[in-house]
C-alpha cells in the first residue's frame, strides 16, 4: 500500500509540472537599441535636411601641384644650328618654342632669348636635353607648391556654387519686390566670386599642366682687337682725322681772332699816345 501511494504522489506532481509548462510567459519588452529615434523605427531612411554627406562636398584630395621654372644661359658656337637643335628638343618633348628674340648688335656678340613650355612630366627629361644644345653658363631651377591653394579653391567652388542653387530657390519662392531685388544682388555677388575662383582654378591648372624653360643662348664672345684693318679703312680713317684736325683749327682761329684785333687796336693808340708825349 505504501508503494502505491507513492507512485500516485509521484504521478500528481508530474502532471502538475506538465500543466505548469503549458501556461503562456509573460513577455517583457526588449530595451531599445542606443540612438534609435522614434523615426528610424518607423523605417525612415531620410538624411536630415542640412546634414552633409561625403559625396556632396566633393572629393577633394588630390597629388602634389607643382609650378616649375628654369632659366638656362648657354654658350653656343651658331645661333642658327644651336635654335634648330632647341626647336627638335621641344618637338620630341610635346612642347612648344615661343617668344624667341634674336639680337645682332655691331662688335658684339649675337644672342637668342626664347621659352620653351613642356608638359610639368616632360621638365626634367627637357632641361636634360637642352643642356647637349651648348655649354652650360648659368642654370636655375625653381618649384613652387600650390596644393594647398589649389584644394582650398576646389573647396571654395564648390561652397558658391551651393550658395547660388539655393539662392536661386529662395528667388523662385520670393513675391515682394524689396525681397528679389535683395536675393539678386547676393547672387550676383556669389557669381562674381564663382567666377574669380573658377579662373584662379584654370590659371593654377595650366601652369602646373606645363613648365617654363627661358633660354640664352650666346655666341662666343669676339676677340679683343678684332681682325686686322683694310688699306681702304686705315687711309679713310686718316682723311677723316684730317680733316677734323683742319676743322679744330679753323674754330681756334675764328676763337682767337677776335682776341688779336683787340690787341691790335690797343698796340695802336698805345703807340700813337707815346709818339705825341714825345
Amino acid at each position: 500500500m505504501k508503494r502505491v501511494a507513492v507512485l500516485l504522489v509521484l504521478v500528481l506532481l508530474l502532471i502538475g509540472a506538465g500543466c505548469t509548462s503549458l501556461q503562456p510567459q509573460s513577455t517583457v519588452p526588449a530595451p531599445s537599441e542606443p540612438g534609435r529615434d522614434i523615426a528610424s523605427s518607423s523605417g525612415s531612411n531620410e538624411v536630415p535636411k542640412g546634414a552633409s554627406t561625403p559625396s556632396s562636398a566633393g572629393d577633394l584630395s588630390t597629388e602634389p601641384l607643382l609650378i616649375k621654372n628654369a632659366d638656362l644661359r648657354l654658350e653656343v658656337s651658331t645661333l642658327e644650328p644651336a635654335l634648330e637643335q632647341v626647336r627638335e628638343v621641344a618637338s620630341e618633348h610635346n612642347g612648344t618654342l615661343s617668344d624667341l628674340d634674336l639680337r645682332s648688335e655691331a662688335g658684339a656678340r649675337r644672342t637668342a632669348t626664347a621659352t620653351v613650355r613642356v608638359p610639368s612630366a616632360q621638365f626634367d627629361a627637357t632641361l636634360v636635353a637642352l643642356r647637349q644644345v651648348g655649354q652650360v653658363r648659368s642654370e636655375s631651377v625653381r618649384s613652387e607648391d600650390v596644393t594647398e591653394e589649389f584644394v582650398d579653391l576646389r573647396a571654395k567652388k564648390a561652397a558658391l556654387s551651393e550658395q547660388l542653387v539655393q539662392y536661386r530657390r529662395i528667388l523662385a519662392n520670393t513675391t515682394t519686390v524689396v525681397d528679389v531685388i535683395a536675393v539678386q544682388k547676393e547672387i550676383e555677388r556669389v557669381q562674381v566670386e564663382l567666377d574669380r575662383t573658377e579662373g584662379r582654378l584654370r590659371y593654377l591648372e595650366s601652369r602646373t599642366a606645363y613648365s617654363r624653360i627661358t633660354l640664352r643662348l650666346e655666341e662666343p664672345a669676339p676677340i679683343a682687337g678684332g681682325a686686322l684693318p683694310s688699306i681702304v679703312e686705315v687711309l679713310g680713317a686718316g682723311v677723316q682725322g684730317f680733316f677734323a684736325v683742319l676743322a679744330g683749327i679753323v674754330v681756334f682761329v675764328l676763337s682767337v681772332l677776335p682776341l688779336v684785333i683787340l690787341g691790335l687796336i690797343g698796340w695802336l693808340v698805345y703807340r700813337r699816345f707815346r709818339s705825341r708825349g714825345t
